[in-house]
C-alpha cells in the first residue's frame, strides 16, 4: 500500500504545536497526541485508531493462526516518520532503491515473540495479522515500552520519542520456539550434510570432518593448552555474520579494515562449561565470539572446541538458547537477530600455526 504523507503538513504542525507549547505547558504525550490526530485527520480520515492510541490504516489478516500470549510470529517490515522517510526496512531491495544498501546488514525476517521483551504496541498489533497478513499502523511514542504498560516513555532501548508507521508483512507463526527450533535444525541437517548429522544433544549438531570417528587420546588437546580457531559465523539462511578468516570476509563483503584477521585464541579447559562465563541453560544469552577471550564464547561454540584437536576441521550448527538467546546481539542491523539458530565452521590451529587452513599438528 502507498502511504500519501505530506511532509509540509507535518512540519507546520510540529512548529505550530511547539509554539502552543510555549503558551501552555503540554506533555510529551499530548504533543504526540495531536500531531497523529491531526495527521490521521488530513491524510487518513477512515483510519482505526484504537483506545490504546494504536491507529490501523489498513488491515489484511492471512490466513492461519493469529500469534497469542509468548507466540511468535517472523516479520518483514518498513518503518516510516510521518514526513514519509523510510526509517528502517527489512526489504534488501528496498533497500537498494533507497541507496542504503549494506551486505554487512542482515535483511533476513525478524522474530517477534509476544512476551514481555516485545513492545507493548508490537503485541498488540501483531496479534492482529496471521500468515501471509498485512499491517499498516501507526504505534505512537506510549506504546514503545517494553513490559506490560502502555504509558509512558521507556527506557528499554526499544522506545520511539514520535509516532512512528509500521508496514508489516506476517510470516510462520510459532507456538513452541524450542521445538520449532529442534525440527528446523533436523531438516537443516538433512539437507546440506550427507551422510545426515545427528544431533549429540537437544538442539546441538556437530560434525568433525577431519576425526570422524573421534579424536584419539593420544591427539586430545589438554586443559590448559591454548588454541588458535578460525571461525566462519552464519546463521542457517546462509548469512555470515562474522569471520577471522580474510578472504572469507571478503568473500562476503564484510571485510573491516580495523579488524586483526587471526586466529581467536582460546585457553582449553577440563569441560566446555567452564569456557564461558555464562550458564548452560537453554536460555541462556551470551555476548560474543569476539576477541576479549573465552570469558565471552557462546556455548555451542565452546562445546564444539572439546571435540577437536589440532588441524581439525568441523561444523555445528545449533539451537538460539545456545548461542546469542532471545536478545541476539545485533548493532547498526549487523550481527545476530533475536533467537537466531547458528551455524559455525571451525579449524583449530596451534598457536604458532597463523595461516589458514592449519596444518600444523602437536608436536
Amino acid at each position: 500500500m502507498d502511504i500519501k504523507l505530506k511532509f509540509a503538513f507535518v512540519l507546520a504542525l510540529s512548529l505550530a504545536l511547539a509554539g502552543c507549547a510555549k503558551e501552555k505547558e503540554q506533555s510529551e504525550r499530548e504533543i504526540q497526541e495531536r500531531i497523529l490526530d491531526a495527521y490521521i485527520q488530513s491524510n487518513h480520515p477512515s483510519a482505526q485508531k484504537l483506545s490504546s492510541g494504536l491507529t490501523i490504516l489498513n488491515l489484511e489478516e492471512g490466513t492461519g493462526k493469529k500469534p497469542g500470549t509468548n507466540d511468535g510470529i517472523y516479520i518483514h517490515y518498513n518503518t516510516y516518520d510521518l514526513a514519509g522517510t523510510c526509517k528502517s526496512t527489512t526489504d534488501s531491495l528496498k533497500a537498494r532503491m533507497l541507496g542504503t544498501y549494506d551486505p554487512g546488514i542482515y535483511y533476513g525476517p525478524s522474530l517477534f515473540i509476544l512476551n514481555s521483551s516485545t513492545t507493548v504496541g508490537m503485541r498488540e498489533l501483531l496479534g492482529k495479522i496471521g500468515r501471509g497478513g498485512r499491517v499498516t499502523a501507526i504505534i505512537p511514542p506510549w506504546l514503545t515500552s517494553a513490559g506490560n504498560k502502555n504509558s509512558g516513555y521507556s527506557t528499554s532501548g526499544q522506545q520511539s520519542s514520535v509516532n512512528i508507521i509500521y508496514e508489516i508483512n506476517g510470516g510462520i507463526v510459532i507456538d513452541d520456539v524450542q521445538k520449532y527450533q529442534v525440527d528446523s535444525l533436523e531438516s537443516y541437517s538433512k539437507k546440506y550434510f550427507s551422510p545426515k548429522v545427528d544431533s549429540t544433544a537437544y538442539g546441538y549438531y556437530f560434525r568433525n570432518f577431519t576425526h570422524t570417528s573421534g579424536i584419539p587420546a593420544a591427539d586430545t588437546v589438554l586443559a590448559g593448552d591454548k588454541v588458535g580457531i578460525w571461525y566462519v559465523g552464519r546463521l542457517l539462511d546462509g548469512y555470515v555474520f562474522d569471520t577471522n578468516i580474510i578472504d572469507t570476509a571478503r568473500k562476503y563483503r564484510i571485510y573491516d579494515a580495523s579488524k586483526d584477521y587471526e586466529p581467536l585464541e582460546v585457553t582449553m579447559e577440563s569441560s566446555y562449561d567452564k569456557m564461558t562465563t555464562y550458564g548452560s541453560s537453554s536460555s541462556s544469552n551470551n555476548v560474543s565470539v569476539g576477541s576479549e577471550g573465552s570469558s565471552s564464547l557462546i556455548l555451542g561454540f565452546v562445546r564444539a572446541l572439546k571435540s577437536m584437536t589440532y588441524a581439525d576441521h568441523a561444523s555445528t550448527f545449533f539451537m538460539s538458547g545456545l548461542g546469542y538467546g532471545s536478545t541476539g546481539n545485533m548493532k547498526s542491523g549487523k550481527g545476530v537477530p533475536e533467537y537466531a539458530m547458528l551455524r559455525f565452521d571451525l579449524w583449530m590451529a596451534t598457536p604458532s600455526d597463523e595461516k589458514f587452513p592449519p596444518t600444523k599438528t602437536k608436536k
